[in-house]
């Protein structure tokens, strides 16, 4: 089963190149730079390789190589998959 996360912010109030998305564990943590070295454009992100779990994403503004500090972070609780196909095998 895939699943996906999409996010959403506000643009910087600054001229800026563009943004970095990150997904971590922890609030704030800049673990996993889910955009690697391209720069998001734009103001939505969709992160498609999301697993179950529980997830914290943060955005930060770049511009000229300078990286802003962290945006208000989002969780997202990724639910697994339900199991299928119960068989009762006997009842006595």
């Amino acid at each position: 089963m895939s699943h996906s996360v999409s996010l959403s912010w506000t643009a910087s109030s600054d001229a800026v190149s563009g943004y970095n998305v990150y997904r971590s564990t922890t609030a704030g943590a800049k673990q996993n730079l889910l955009n690697g070295t391209t720069l998001v454009t734009g103001t939505t992100y969709t992160d498609s390789t999301v697993t179950p779990g529980s997830w914290f994403y943060d955005v930060t503004a770049v511009e000229n190589g300078a990286e802003s500090s962290v945006s208000n972070s989002v969780n997202a609780v990724i639910l697994p998959a339900a199991p299928t196909n119960l068989t009762l095998v006997s009842a006595s």
